[in-house]
């Protein structure tokens, strides 16, 4: 029994063992009293130790943690900037872009063409047209992608529409006095005053969130360019506030209103395809509702449907009345008008470093809704005194 002993362990010191009788358990020390060689259990199958330790559902991380750690592939930027709301706040919007350039660059174009230089009125059409047309078809195809095509029975496309329409149809005298000033009040009453309520920001990332703030701010530039140098011609003597805001309200804004009014309330009996599309006022009625949940929303609860549209109705032709006596008092007085746009211009740029700020710090809250209604109440208080100046003075005209 020494002899065996002496060779079962002291031959393991000087011969290698191989790569199989590496993994294998240790010999155990009874074996040495054992009748059987001790080399016997080294010929018996083994198993690695990772698979009979443990239970079953211990051993499987250690199989999976190879593709665990494996880093995850980021997408290019141009193709996630794609991918969310333009006026989503997110990092990427942040971002280095030649969007910044090419967007800053049409915007200074324009107000340029519309303050500061004196084209003719040719020139003007041709280049406003050409920006605001391409803005638009590049919305009608972003928004039939995301089946947002309703939002073009809004006010805002209605009038941007109709005021590139009107530059080149209305040149010969086709177009009536009122026709004319109606067009003017809509550019620059209602529609640009709603980039307060709206909190509209002057942003330049991308197409689609400065086709935002171009909608609305842009026609109260051209405006203002028609008003101070060809409409003296046109329009003498100056009408009334009166008058201004009767042109606005009875021949464009009640027109528009009682349609859009009755197109909400029948939505939902019309067929699914059409029911289901979004509108400006389901944003507010249904925030953040799915299609499905905004349809059974209207059609179940039809009831009580119904008068929240005509409440909200009402809300928007209020607050339309004030962006009319606005635009009506901006034609009188050219210091007016210039305060009225230095007010839009400074509230939008106001929303616009919030968007961005809101864009590299995610964890900060928006700002509610109360701020729209904050710096329309400034803006007023800039506009009333301006005017009321401008009226005891009158060195405008």
């Amino acid at each position: 029994r020494f002899v065996r002993f002496i060779e079962a362990h002291l031959v393991d010191l000087f011969v290698p063992m191989s790569s199989k009788q590496r993994t294998a358990s240790p010999v155990p020390k009874t074996a040495a009293k054992a009748k059987e060689p001790a080399r016997a259990p080294r010929k018996q199958p083994e198993e690695p130790p990772a698979q009979v330790q443990g239970p079953p559902e211990q051993a499987h991380p250690v199989q999976a943690e190879p593709a665990s750690i494996q880093p995850p592939v980021e997408k290019p930027v141009l193709k996630t900037r794609g991918s969310i709301y333009a006026l989503e706040p997110n990092k990427k919007w942040v971002q280095p872009s030649l969007a910044f350039v090419k967007y800053g660059v049409t915007m200074c174009l324009t107000a340029g063409l519309c303050f500061l230089w004196q084209p003719s009125f040719k020139t003007l059409r041709l280049v406003y047209t050409l920006i605001g047309a391409g803005l638009l078809l590049y919305r009608i195809y972003y928004y039939a992608y995301k089946e947002w095509m309703l939002y073009f029975i809004d006010l805002c496309f209605v009038n941007s529409i109709l005021l590139i329409w009107s530059l080149w149809y209305c040149t010969e005298g086709q177009c009536s006095k009122e026709w004319l000033l109606a067009v003017y009040m809509m550019a620059q009453g209602p529609v640009a005053g709603a980039t307060f309520p709206l909190q509209t920001p002057l942003t330049l990332h991308h197409p689609e969130a400065f086709e935002s703030f171009f909608l609305h701010a842009s026609p109260m530039w051209l405006s203002y360019a028609v008003r101070w140098r060809w409409t003296d011609a046109l329009l003498q003597p100056t009408p009334s506030v009166g008058e201004l805001v009767s042109a606005g309200l009875y021949k464009l804004y009640l027109p528009w209103s009682i349609s859009y009014l009755s197109f909400l309330l029948l939505q939902p009996f019309l067929p699914d395809r059409l029911a289901g599309l979004e509108t400006l006022m389901d944003g507010f009625i249904f925030p953040a509702a799915t299609k499905t949940l905004r349809l059974q929303g209207k059609r179940k609860n039809y009831l009580s449907f119904a008068p929240t549209v005509m409440a909200a109705t009402l809300a928007h032709a209020l607050l339309s009345a004030s962006g009319l006596l606005a635009a009506a008092l901006a034609f009188q007085h050219h210091s007016v008008q210039v305060a009225w746009i230095a007010c839009v211009v400074l509230g939008c740029l106001v929303s616009g470093f919030r968007f961005y700020h809101l864009c590299a710090n995610p964890e900060l809250e928006p700002a509610g809704f109360y701020k729209g209604f904050l710096h329309m109440i400034l803006a007023w208080a800039v506009v009333l005194p301006t005017y009321f100046y401008a009226e005891m003075t009158a060195q405008d005209v």
